[in-house]
C-alpha cells in the first residue's frame, strides 16, 4: 500500500462522532471502527475544487483477503440515481424533453398508469427526478444470480420474474416527497427509448468515457474481468453475500459499480457545470436547477441538497445487499468526499468517516458543534417510552423508545441502523452520537410524548411518527 499523505494519515487516526458532546474528546482509527462495525473494508477519496486530493483504502475486499486500495470497485447502489439524472437532464439541455411536460408524452412501450391522481396532475420528469411523482416501489434490493433477470418492462409492470409490484402512482404528483426507485426506472425507460440504446452503453458513452471513469460500469452482473478489482459484499454479521457481488438488474436506480476516485470525478464535473465551467455534462442553467430543492424536502434533481449559502452541498447515499456508499460536495467551497464500503453496517461508519475527513482536510462548515446533554432521570424517562407508528417520510413501520441500563434507547424498525442511546440537548430535541439527525417531540395532554418529528440537516423533515396506544 502506498504511503499515506499527511492529511490522510491524520484522517486514518481521527474518526469522530457525528454529534460530539461537550467535554468529550472521542477519536478512533479507521481500523478500530472497521472492527467495531464488522465491516471488512472502506475506500475513501477526498477532493477539492477540480482536484482529487487523495484516495486510499483500508481493510480488505473480504476479511483476511486482498487489501482495499483507493481504486477498488464497489457496488454503488443508489448513488446510481444522480448519474441517471444527469443523463436525463442532457435530454433537457438538447431540447428533446421538457422537465414539466407529462412524461407519458415521451414514453412509447409503457405509460405511467392513469388514475385519479395522474388525471389531476400528470407525472413529469421533474417529479420523477425529485422523488415527488407519487410513484410506488421504494427500492429493489439484490437479485439472485441463479434466476433469470427481469426486463425493465417486467420491473415496471411488476410481472415475473420481477421481485417487486408494478410501478404506479398512489399519491398526488408534486404534493410531497417519497423516495422511489420505481420512479427512477421510469426515467431509465425514457432514456433508452429516446436514445435508442441500452442504459449501460448510454452511461458509458455520455459520462464514463468523457470523464475518464475507467472503473465504473452499469453492466450487470459485474463482468468477470472486473471482479479481481472489486470488493466482495458482506452482510452485517460478516457473511459474504450470495454470489459475492450484488446483482442489481434495475440499473438506473441502483446498478452502478464504481471506485471512489471515479465517482469523485463525476461530482467534480457536476459542480463545474453548476459553476458554468465547461459543458462536459450539462449546461449551467440545467445544472443550477439540478442543485435546487424542488418544492420542499431534501431533493434537487437527482441529488440530495443540504444547507444554503456557503454551507450548501449536494450528496447521495446508496445501500444494496452487502454494500453501503455515500458522497457529499460543498458547492461554494468545492470540498467533498466519497466513501465506499463492502458491508451494510457501513452506513454507521460513513458518518464517522466523513467527520474525520472534514477535520483532516479542512472542510469548513461541515462539522457539528458539540452539544450539551440535559439529563433525563427516573420516572421522567417514561414520558418517552413506547412505540410510535411512522406516518410519513420513510418506509418503516415503527419508531421504538425504551430504557436500558438507565438510558433511553431508540430504534427504527426496518432500517439497518442498530438500536442506539439517545440524548436530549438544551433545545429539547433528541439526538444520537452516530446519526446526523435530531428529533423534536410534541406532547399530549397527559405530558407524554405524542408525536416524534425527525429532521435531517437541521430543518428538513424526514420522519413523523405518532404514539401507538398501549392497548392497540
Amino acid at each position: 500500500m502506498p504511503a499515506l499523505g499527511a492529511a490522510m494519515q491524520e484522517f486514518a487516526n481521527g474518526l469522530l462522532p457525528v454529534n460530539p458532546v461537550e467535554g468529550e474528546d472521542v477519536r478512533w482509527t479507521v481500523d478500530e471502527r472497521l472492527e467495531h462495525y464488522n465491516c471488512p473494508g472502506v475506500a475513501v477519496c477526498a477532493f477539492r475544487d477540480n482536484e482529487i486530493v487523495e484516495a486510499a483504502g483500508f481493510g480488505g475486499t473480504t476479511p483476511g483477503g486482498p487489501a482495499v486500495d483507493g481504486e477498488t470497485i464497489f457496488a454503488g447502489a443508489s448513488i446510481s440515481k444522480p448519474l441517471t439524472a444527469v443523463l436525463a437532464l442532457q435530454l433537457v439541455d438538447q431540447g428533446r424533453v421538457d422537465l414539466d411536460r407529462p412524461i407519458n408524452e415521451y414514453l412509447k412501450s409503457w405509460k405511467v398508469p392513469e388514475n385519479d391522481f395522474t388525471r389531476r396532475v400528470p407525472v413529469t420528469l421533474r417529479h420523477l427526478l425529485s422523488h415527488r411523482a407519487g410513484t410506488t416501489v421504494h427500492g429493489f434490493g439484490a437479485y439472485p444470480h441463479d434466476r433469470p433477470a427481469p426486463t425493465l418492462l417486467d420491473v415496471l409492470n411488476g410481472t415475473e420474474p420481477s421481485p417487486t409490484p408494478a410501478v404506479e402512482v398512489d399519491k398526488l404528483p408534486g404534493e410531497s416527497v417519497r423516495y422511489s426507485g420505481g420512479g427512477t426506472s421510469v426515467v431509465q425507460l425514457l432514456l433508452e427509448e429516446m436514445n435508442g440504446t441500452d442504459f449501460a452503453s448510454l452511461a458509458r458513452e455520455k459520462i464514463f468515457e468523457p470523464l475518464g471513469m475507467s472503473r465504473t460500469v452499469f453492466d450487470q452482473p459485474l463482468p468477470e474481468a472486473l471482479r479481481p478489482l472489486a470488493a466482495k459484499g458482506h452482510h452485517v454479521d460478516g457473511r459474504v453475500v450470495n454470489g459475492a457481488y450484488t446483482f442489481t438488474p434495475q440499473l438506473a436506480a441502483g446498478g452502478v459499480y464504481t471506485s471512489a476516485p471515479d465517482y469523485a470525478r463525476f461530482m467534480i464535473e457536476c459542480r463545474n457545470a453548476w459553476l458554468g465551467r465547461g459543458n462536459v455534462l450539462l449546461g449551467q442553467e440545467t445544472a443550477r436547477q439540478m442543485m435546487e430543492n424542488q418544492g420542499g424536502g431534501q431533493f434537487g434533481l437527482g441529488w440530495e441538497i443540504f444547507g444554503s449559502g456557503a454551507g450548501k452541498r449536494f450528496a447521495h447515499g446508496g445501500s444494496n445487499e452487502g454494500y453501503q456508499c455515500n458522497t457529499t460536495c460543498n458547492l461554494e467551497q468545492g470540498w467533498g468526499g466519497v466513501v465506499l464500503t463492502n458491508c451494510l453496517s457501513g452506513l454507521m461508519l460513513y458518518y464517522e468517516v466523513m467527520n474525520g475527513m472534514a477535520a483532516a482536510f479542512d472542510w469548513q462548515g461541515y462539522m457539528r458543534a458539540p452539544r450539551r446533554i440535559v439529563p433525563i432521570v427516573g420516572d421522567e424517562m417514561q414520558r418517552y417510552v413506547g412505540r410510535y407508528r411512522i406516518v410519513s417520510g420513510i418506509d418503516a413501520p415503527h419508531f421504538d423508545i425504551w430504557v436500558e441500563d438507565g438510558q433511553l434507547h431508540s430504534h427504527i424498525q426496518g432500517l439497518i441502523l442498530p438500536p442506539r442511546p439517545i440524548y436530549m440537548d438544551e433545545s429539547g430535541r433528541f439526538f444520537t452520537q452516530q446519526v446526523p439527525s435530531e428529533t423534536a417531540v410534541e406532547y399530549g395532554p397527559d405530558g407524554r410524548a405524542q408525536t416524534l418529528i425527525s429532521y435531517a440537516a437541521g430543518d428538513i423533515e424526514f420522519l413523523r411518527a405518532e404514539r401507538v396506544p398501549e392497548d392497540a
